[in-house]
């Protein structure tokens, strides 16, 4: 179902034609039709199947590796160098994670709703930054040996949430996906 404002219909900006020619201006007031950057897809929770099966240690490991290997990455530098710092942020995501993947109310009763890309606005998330961080989240996952069975559903989940941390679009196009039959075979090999 389309959605209106005022009663025109809104358009995504990748559906804008730079090549049309831009309105003359005349003796009437010219009209921008509404439009967004960005829709995003729906989010499906994961069940408490990867908390019980693997438990609160496993996941802060995850984790941990995961920031240890953003930290080095080319986005790095979103990271508290201090190190005292940097692992207080680090706990806090460990607390995230651990809540959304089944385990007992430590996030969202310290600090609230997760409101992602509003957390995230000090920092410059663009599309290549979400890029970088969920191929560092892929990495750890394998890094701390999760097993298979449990890889899709923590995946496409962390795959739909890192595109609502991006708060600075440099492109009109549309979010590139990556579900998890893309990278399967990563875990295969």
């Amino acid at each position: 179902m389309p959605v209106m404002i005022d009663g025109v219909q809104v358009q995504l900006f990748s559906e804008c034609n730079p090549n049309a020619p831009f309105p003359q201006t005349d003796e009437n007031p010219r009209r921008a039709h509404p439009k967004i950057d960005v829709i995003f897809p729906e989010l499906f929770f994961p069940s408490n199947k990867t908390y019980l099966a693997i438990g609160e240690a496993k996941i802060r490991e995850v984790v941990k590796r995961h920031h240890d290997l953003v930290r080095k990455s080319k986005i790095g530098h979103l990271y508290p160098q201090d190190e005292a710092a940097f692992i207080a942020a680090t706990t806090k995501i460990e607390d995230f994670f651990v809540q959304m993947l089944g385990g007992a109310d430590l996030y969202t009763s310290k600090q609230g709703h997760p409101k992602l890309r509003e957390r995230h606005f000090p920092f410059e998330v663009t599309e290549t930054g979400r890029d970088i961080w969920l191929m560092c989240f892929k990495k750890a996952l394998k890094q701390a040996h999760v097993p298979k069975e449990l890889l899709p559903e923590i995946w496409n989940w962390v795959e739909s949430i890192s595109m609502r941390m991006i708060n600075r679009r440099t492109s009109m196009e549309m979010l590139k996906r990556y579900p998890y039959e893309s990278i399967q075979s990563y875990f295969d090999a």
